[in-house]
């Protein structure tokens, strides 16, 4: 059943609790419930008395329930003809019922619901391409970190950590050294160049910048701690050591993401179409309604998830703004036609699954009436795409489907009619 509990059905049944605390003698119960049946006279009336818990009792009039004593509902007689209900506009708000037009017109000339692309549920992930990770350069101690915590941003050039190092120190004074032999001694007949050039090499490699190692020969001290600056804008992933930490050489210290560009992972069913790696899709994102971002596919696997029976496909996109962070949920649509199956005839209306009522007796839809009524309709499912299926059936473009409280309306039927919309149907195809 829905795991959201109707508002207004979920009141009904906490006062019926309440009412029905004390347990009754059954035999009276027995006879009281034979009394308890439509009077003759609700038959020709416009709306009758029933109880949320006992929906057989009908009264012409407001009073107890026979049963159980709580008071009765008034319910409609028109709204409770055929497979239909009549709720009031706080009801509907209440129970967050929401509807979607299908088969509506896009800007493309494609009409939503309709069967002409893939559309596929996904999250946006970091891009591992874009990850750096910055590690000590010579062993010694973390003297200082300037980033504290990981989703720090950081800008290149910016500085990350200081190192105090006693080999770093040595090769910085054999440079001094070197350098100032070659000042001093020049033309003895000894060439200290390479040994300039030597000593530099090393401080490079060690992380030293440039500026860094002008700086030295400009000022002759040396610098220790050192600090180390980050090579690219980014994002702290990984904070690895803290401050006072001992690091060798080639030991982990920050790991930062680009996010200048990043993936979204979506999930591709067995009966999807094949998406072809380079092929251009739109991705949009709930969270930011009206925004599409095109993206092209950079990788579909070939195999299923053992588990899950999907396939992963892999789809680039720009993020100059960085507003599409790890984790955010996105939507993937291809731009093409998807495959279906030539012996189909169909509508090619499409709705989300969880707006399909799916019982022993068949399968319906809770369809919104232009007089705001909301009518079950049983209906014929195709093909399913993803998190979406395809009605062939009793549906028309331009429809209003309710995508969410379904099963609250459901709940709200058999509360007024004691039975479920389907009840009766089976046998009947469409």
């Amino acid at each position: 059943m829905f795991s959201n509990k109707s508002p207004f059905l979920f009141l009904a049944l906490s006062v019926s609790l309440a009412a029905c605390g004390h347990h009754d003698d059954p035999k009276t119960a027995s006879a009281v419930q034979a009394e308890a049946t439509a009077t003759p006279a609700t038959a020709a009336l416009g709306s009758y008395y029933t109880c949320s818990m006992h929906p057989q009792v009908h009264q012409d009039h407001p009073s107890d329930c026979p049963i159980c004593g709580m008071a009765l509902i008034k319910v409609n007689k028109a709204a409770a003809n055929g497979r239909t209900l009549q709720l009031s506009a706080e009801q509907v708000r209440l129970g967050n019922i929401r509807v979607a037009t299908v088969g509506e017109a896009r800007a493309d000339g494609s009409t939503a619901g309709s069967a002409s692309g893939l559309r596929l549920t996904g999250r946006v992930v970091l891009n591992p391409e874009n990850l750096v990770q910055v590690s000590a350069r010579v062993p010694g101690r973390v003297d200082r970190l300037y980033v504290r915590a990981t989703g720090e941003t950081v800008r290149a050039g910016a500085p990350l950590f200081a190192i105090y190092s006693e080999e770093l120190l040595k090769a910085q004074q054999e440079l001094l050294l070197a350098h100032a032999q070659r000042r001093e001694l020049t033309g003895g007949g000894i060439d200290y160049a390479p040994l300039v050039e030597a000593a530099r090499t090393k401080l490079r490699l060690w992380g030293m910048t440039t500026s860094q190692i002008a700086g030295l020969l400009r000022s002759g001290k040396v610098l220790n701690p050192m600090p180390y600056f980050s090579p690219r804008s980014g994002v702290v992933q990984e904070l690895s050591i803290r401050e006072g930490d001992y690091v060798s050489e080639g030991t982990a210290v920050v790991q930062l993401a680009d996010l200048s560009s990043v993936w979204v992972e979506a999930q591709l069913y067995a009966t999807d179409q094949p998406l072809r790696d380079g092929q251009p899709v739109q991705v949009s994102f709930p969270a930011f309604p009206g925004q599409t971002v095109t993206g092209r596919v950079s990788f579909s696997s070939p195999e299923l998830a053992a588990e899950s029976k999907v396939a992963l496909v892999r789809v680039q996109i720009p993020n100059p703004r960085q507003q599409y962070t790890p984790g955010l949920q996105a939507v993937v649509e291809t731009t093409g036609p998807a495959a279906r199956p030539q012996s189909t005839a169909s509508s090619g209306l499409r709705v989300p699954v969880e707006a399909v009522l799916q019982e022993s007796a068949g399968n319906s839809l809770w369809v919104r009436t232009p007089d705001g009524r909301f009518e079950n309709r049983m209906v014929t499912l195709g093909p399913q795409t993803g998190e979406q299926v395809e009605i062939l059936s009793n549906l028309k473009a331009g429809e209003q489907v309710v995508v969410n409280g379904v099963y609250l309306l459901n709940s709200e039927y058999i509360l007024q009619k004691g039975a479920t919309p389907m009840a009766g149907m089976e046998g009947m195809k469409m």
